[in-house]
């Protein structure tokens, strides 16, 4: 039987922010990644302390077998940090890593000018909801950092447009 983490999502405890008290279904949260100050994984919020996110492929060894000796399963959500090239519905605190709960703002400045925002308005929360429901069911296609990655993914759920502004921010300064 696999390990299980603590009540509180992913090893390591519980993640915080003064933003949680502020979160909607069909909001576009990101954090930053754990080793890389300026860069950014994304999802969307869809209630019930849930989100909906597309994973990297993960360089943790998938043989079934191994998983439950050594990584550890969110109690949960069923999380496990050997999961990865796919999109998945994890709890907030696994989607957290214990970094900040960022969200985007399609309104207004972004404060964050590490992250800017989309150039397209945003859709309504259902409707946004909806689609990362349908998209987790049906795929989302093979992730690529540069052309299919999880701020694609939140975008598009959130605009109708696949857009990366941390891959547009990179690719003007090459």
């Amino acid at each position: 039987m696999g390990q299980k983490s603590s009540s509180t999502g992913v090893p390591g405890g519980k993640s915080s922010s003064s933003d949680l008290s502020k979160l909607k279904p069909g909001d576009h949260i990101y954090r930053t990644m754990k080793g890389f100050a300026i860069s950014f994984h994304h999802g969307i919020y869809v209630g019930d302390d849930r989100v909906i996110h597309l994973l990297a492929p993960s360089i943790i060894p998938t043989v079934s077998s191994i998983i439950p000796t050594f990584y550890p399963i969110c109690d949960t959500c069923g999380y496990t940090p050997a999961m990865g090239g796919c999109l998945v519905q994890t709890c907030l605190n696994c989607f957290l890593a214990g970094e900040k709960l960022e969200i985007m703002n399609y309104e207004g400045f972004n404060f964050n000018l590490l992250q800017p925002k989309p150039p397209y308005p945003a859709k309504p929360a259902q409707e946004v909801v909806d689609t990362a429901f349908t998209l987790l069911r049906e795929g989302f296609g093979i992730y690529d950092l540069y052309s299919n990655n999880c701020e694609h993914f939140a975008t598009y759920c959130k605009t109708g447009h696949a857009v990366s502004m941390q891959v547009e921010s990179l690719m003007r300064m090459l």
